[in-house]
């Protein structure tokens, strides 16, 4: 069963409570992926900071029997498993999207609830303050701001029902309900507060995100016209050229040579032409893979070097950002391809495992020179990218079989895919 599939029937519950609530559509993440894998850092630290604390309330002058301390233990040790396998997802560069964070959050909320139970209810003097940072958590996720509300309604009626249920309940001699309803209200104030700072910060990553998708834009546009212009001009030069080493035949060799590197660079003109215009695909919401066919076919039918695609796994929900430098990246291996290796074949290889991405171009030609690293700023531009993207590049030269390969390799974080 596909992932997104098993994702949907596990937060079926999330969906019918948005419906209910007439909420539907607004209980996506839209904060950047980077943003997320860091609210998820910094809560699971948070937990962990939590699960300290009870520790030490749990072993220091605990004022309670040994069966309430065997109840703490078991919720301490579910509190210790489940942020355990979070931490162990984040240091692995696992897939962290916004349902791990609800998931995160909740189990938090219900431990908490739990111990509160255990610890008799309202009566307990410290147990609730944990409620404060779960809420903050939901409040960073979640853009809807009555959805926000509609949790901390949840949470507050949860605390409300263990308060006048549990131990003692409320005294009403001794005014706890005015406390009860401090306590409620704080809950309140922190999850909007919090939702506030992060709607703004979030309004602003979108507006970083609309104005370089903006920019982007007039540069295809440009290249588009550069293309019905610039471009035609040198495809008709290219016939020209070969219409004049078809009436010089084998008469000077020298000349021959000089009109086929002519010929060649109307074809690299023409070729890097091709890469803001195809690549604007991935603007208009195509995924990597079919955009990179796209490509792949461009390179043939430009450079008459026979190129193919060939995809590994099912292409997860990438990030515009992340598949513009794969796409950029391919592009310059392509380039290379044509430009140094003399190859009669193109290998385009995209493989999804379930943790890493590896995008591999290689040829069947004579190899890179020596100094590839120093001609221009492919390799350049390829690494650079490849770093921003958390992964590796591999470049062999010269393989054991002739040609060369240039392999990406990059890890299917929080950051590389959209939650």
């Amino acid at each position: 069963m596909p992932q997104s599939s098993r994702d949907n029937q596990g937060f079926r519950p999330v969906r019918t409570f948005a419906s209910f609530f007439r909420l539907n559509g607004s209980a996506s993440n839209q904060i950047d992926p980077e943003g997320l894998r860091r609210v998820a850092t910094v809560t699971t630290w948070l937990h962990w900071f939590a699960a300290a604390f009870l520790l030490f309330q749990l072993v220091y002058r605990p004022g309670f029997g040994l069966e309430t301390r065997i109840q703490y233990a078991l919720v301490f040790s579910l509190l210790l498993a489940f942020n355990g396998y979070i931490h162990y997802r984040l240091a692995t560069h696992k897939t962290m999207s916004w349902r791990w964070v609800l998931a995160l959050v909740s189990a938090f909320v219900a431990l908490v609830s739990v111990s509160l139970t255990i610890g008799g209810g309202f009566s307990n003097y410290f147990l609730h303050l944990l409620y404060y940072p779960a809420l903050a958590g939901y409040a960073v996720v979640f853009t809807s701001f009555r959805l926000t509300m509609a949790w901390v309604t949840v949470v507050s009626v949860l605390y409300l029902t263990i308060s006048l249920i549990v131990g003692e309940g409320i005294n009403t001699e001794t005014m706890d309900e005015k406390s009860l309803l401090a306590r409620i209200v704080v809950m309140y104030l922190v999850a909007a507060s919090v939702n506030l700072v992060s709607s703004f910060e979030r309004n602003r990553w979108k507006a970083a995100v609309e104005r370089e998708a903006a920019l982007q834009q007039e540069r295809i546009e440009l290249s588009r016209s550069l293309h019905d212009t610039a471009a035609q001009s040198a495809y008709m030069i290219g016939l020209g050229i070969d219409a004049i080493r078809q009436i010089a035949g084998d008469s000077n060799e020298e000349l021959n040579v000089r009109l086929e590197a002519a010929a060649r660079m109307s074809r690299i003109a023409i070729w890097q032409l091709r890469h803001p215009i195809d690549m604007g695909r991935i603007f208009d919401g195509r995924d990597l893979a079919t955009t990179l066919d796209s490509h792949v076919a461009t390179f043939t039918s430009v450079t008459s070097v026979p190129a193919k695609l060939t995809q590994n796994g099912v292409e997860p929900p990438l990030p515009t950002d992340t598949r513009t430098k794969l796409f950029s990246i391919a592009h310059n291996a392509l380039t290379n391809a044509f430009r140094h290796a003399e190859a009669s074949a193109v290998q385009v290889g995209l493989d999804f495992g379930p943790d890493e991405l590896r995008l591999s171009v290689s040829d069947d030609g004579v190899g890179l020179p020596d100094d590839y690293e120093e001609r221009g700023h492919g390799f350049a531009n390829m690494r650079g990218y490849v770093e921003r993207l958390g992964g590796r590049l591999i470049v062999e030269p010269r393989g054991p079989d002739g040609g060369a390969s240039v392999t990406c390799v990059m890890p299917l974080d929080g950051g590389a895919k959209e939650g």
